[in-house]
Parts: C-alpha cells; sequence; structure tokens
C-alpha cells in the first residue's frame, strides 16, 4: 500500500513528538522526586538550587556545541544515539548511595538530554517553514505530554521501589524510542554539506551572526524570561505545596501535573495564535495574563483554589514556548542547529540561575516570595514583548 506524504509526515512528527515527551519525562520527574532526595541527604533549599543549577548548565554549556553539530550529521540518528546513551546513567543510578555519584550521573544524563532540543527544532524548522508556530505548538503538545504524566509516574514507582528505581525503569522506553527514530533516520536525506574550511571558523562565523542579529537578541531575551519562570515554578510547585500546604509527595506530584495540563492546552493556543497575529504581541499578552496567577498561588490556601491557579499559570506560561521557537525559526541566520542551540543555552542557563537564586531566597524569606519575584520576571516579559520587539519587528 503506498504512503502518502502526508501520512509520512504525520508519523515522523509524531513519533518526535513522542520523543519530546520522553525527553521531558526525564527532566520533570527530577521535580516530582526532589523532595525525596531533600530528604535523604538532608538538602537546604540553597543546596536544591546549587544541585539543579549544576543539572543545567551541563545541559546549556552542551546546547550549543550540539546543534552546530546536528547541521552536519543527520540530525534523527543524532537523536537516537541519545536516547540509547540516556539509558546508560540512567540505569547506574538505581545502584548508587552517595550524593557525589548521583550527581555524577545526573550530569551524565542531563548531558545527553542537550542533543534534543536544538536538533529536533531545527530538523521541524527546516522542514516546515511556513507552518513553524502550529509545527511548534504540536512539538511542544508533546512536552506537555511527557510533563503531565511523569509526575504521577514518578511519584507512584518511587513510593513503591523507591526513587533511585524511577529513572532505571524510564531506561527502557528510552531504548525502545532509539530504535524507532533510528528506523525513520535511514529514510532521512543528510542536511546539507557545508563548504570545505575548518570548523572552528564556520562555528565562530555563525555565532556571531546570531549575536549580533539586532531581533534575535530579544527573542532570546523573552526566552530567558519565560524560562525563568517555567523552571523555578516547575521545580519549586510541589515543594511549595508540601512545605506551605502540607500535602504529600504524592499529592504534590498531582498539582504539577494539572500545571502542566494547562501547559498542553496553552502550548497549542500559542502556536497557533502566533501564526495568524503578531508573535511578539502573543507572547506579551502571555505575560501580561500571567501575572495574577503566579501572586494568587502564593496567597491561596484552598486546594481547589490552587488547582484552579496550578492549571492557569500553567497555561498562561506555556503559550510563549512556542511562539519564541517559531520566532526564531523565522529569525535564523543559515546555521538553523546552532541557532536553536543558542535558544537551549539561554533556556537552561537562565532557568539554572534562577533556581538559584530561587532557593536561597526562600531560606531567607520563605517560599512563597519565589511567585512574587516570577510575577515580577513576567512584567519584564510584557516589557521586552509589546516595546522592544515591536520597536524591532
Amino acid at each position: 500500500m503506498k504512503i502518502t506524504v502526508r501520512e509520512e509526515t504525520t508519523g515522523r512528527l509524531s513519533l518526535i513528538m513522542l520523543s519530546h515527551g520522553l525527553v521531558h519525562v526525564f527532566l520533570t520527574s527530577l521535580a516530582a522526586v526532589l523532595p525525596l532526595i531533600r530528604l535523604e541527604f538532608r538538602l537546604s533549599y540553597t543546596q536544591i538550587g546549587l544541585f539543579t543549577f549544576a543539572l543545567s548548565i551541563i545541559t546549556a554549556a552542551a546546547s550549543i556545541p550540539m546543534g552546530f553539530i546536528s547541521e552536519r550529521v543527520n540530525r534523527l540518528k543524532l537523536i537516537s544515539s541519545m536516547f540509547f546513551l540516556m539509558a546508560i546513567p540512567a540505569s547506574f543510578l538505581m545502584a548508587v548511595r552517595n550524593l557525589a555519584l548521583v550527581l555524577l550521573l545526573f550530569g551524565l544524563l542531563w548531558l545527553c538530554l542537550s542533543v534534543f532540543h536544538p536538533t529536533a527544532q531545527a530538523y521541524l524548522s527546516s522542514h516546515y517553514p511556513d507552518r513553524r508556530g502550529e509545527i511548534f505548538g504540536l512539538y511542544e503538545v508533546g512536552a506537555s505530554s511527557g510533563m503531565i504524566m511523569a509526575p504521577v509516574i514518578a511519584a507512584w514507582l518511587a513510593s513503591i521501589w523507591g526513587w533511585k528505581s524511577v529513572y532505571g525503569i524510564y531506561a527502557l522506553p528510552a531504548i525502545f524510542v532509539a530504535l524507532g527514530v533510528y528506523k525513520i533516520a535511514g529514510e532521512e536525506a543528510f542536511p546539507r554539506q557545508k563548504e570545505k574550511s575548518r570548523l572552528g571558523t564556520e562555528f565562530l562565523r555563525g555565532l556571531k551572526r546570531i549575536l549580533t542579529h539586532r531581533r534575535l537578541k530579544f527573542i532570546y531575551m523573552a526566552h530567558g524570561l519565560y524560562a525563568i519562570i517555567f523552571a523555578t515554578a516547575a521545580l519549586y510547585l510541589p515543594i511549595f505545596m508540601v512545605d506551605v500546604h502540607g500535602f504529600g509527595v504524592l499529592q504534590a506530584a498531582y498539582m504539577l501535573t494539572f500545571f502542566f495540563l494547562g501547559g498542553a492546552l496553552g502550548r497549542i493556543l500559542g502556536g497557533k495564535s502566533s501564526d495568524r497575529w503578531a508573535r511578539n504581541r502573543v507572547m506579551g499578552l502571555a505575560f501580561l495574563l500571567l501575572v495574577p496567577f503566579l501572586i494568587l498561588i502564593s496567597l491561596a490556601t484552598g486546594g481547589v483554589i490552587l488547582i484552579v491557579l496550578s492549571f492557569g499559570a500553567g497555561l498562561t506560561s506555556h503559550m510563549i514556548l512556542p511562539v519564541v521557537t517559531a520566532y526564531i525559526g523565522d529569525n535564523a541566520q543559515g546555521e538553523m542547529g546552532l541557532t536553536y542551540g543558542m535558544q537551549s543555552l539561554v533556556g537552561f542557563g537562565f532557568g539554572a540561575i534562577s533556581r538559584l537564586i530561587a532557593g536561597a531566597l526562600a531560606d531567607l524569606w520563605g517560599i512563597a516570595i519565589i511567585f512574587w519575584m516570577l510575577a515580577g520576571i513576567s512584567l519584564v516579559g510584557v516589557v521586552c514583548s509589546f516595546f522592544l520587539l515591536e520597536r524591532n519587528g
């Protein structure tokens, strides 16, 4: 039976969405088991910030070279190799007891994860230039699906076999996804070959074009602000529910799930809207609507109210990401992988620093102060979107 181009496209996109979901199952499960890691190793909020800071910095630093490499190899085979390698440190986590070894294995795991975002985003942006907002909205739904499932699955597995079992069990689907991506990669043409010149020269030339592009700088700024909000809220929301409201670890995981459930809707809404209206204005509206949700989370007490607020904060904050990703593709200067590598560097880098600062602030003035800080960051996003990007649009 003949396979149509549309069916083939749907199949590839679905597999990439599934891959994106699994990546975020690995990433998001850490937030769900952090309360248990904190208890086992007696970590303060500041130490939690340092722990997650180190992991994010590893991913951030590796994203640029990974994006550069993705322009010169078969992108889907690179993603397949990543999932195979992820299974190794994930499996060894089940056997370690020392905090230093735990950090080392998580570091190796986060290093592998740095491959995915710039590589997959460059692949999609190159293949769907006329529907970037819609495609990245769907791509991000894969991430949201992983985020929705991860807290509950991780908390459930941890309650039965302990938190170290979580990543060991995840190694099996990683291998299956690696095989699936490798199967379709064999039919995928390699990216265009570069002119014969030194890789270092090409890297620096591409980096200079990105850093000197006037509009890209402000788009990266908006992405950095989003990353601060998302990374900090996703990490500290379950801890806030446990420490302030007396939730159990599993209940806190459910609350985080509502945050990501709102995000799944927000990513579709943001992506589709940005194909119809000015991308910067869609971002600005999302930043603006997010502010009251963040403030009210710090003040609310009832469980139902917190569910509604978490869902609303997830919806509005997650609208921003597909818009930013599509916007970057619109303004890419030749090196698509490197351009998206810079996005990952900004995202993970800003997220890492914000978690560290948020942990220190929580130790000084209480964990509720984190949500007021994020509301202020969101207001800066409004200014960046409506004024800075409007002026340079």
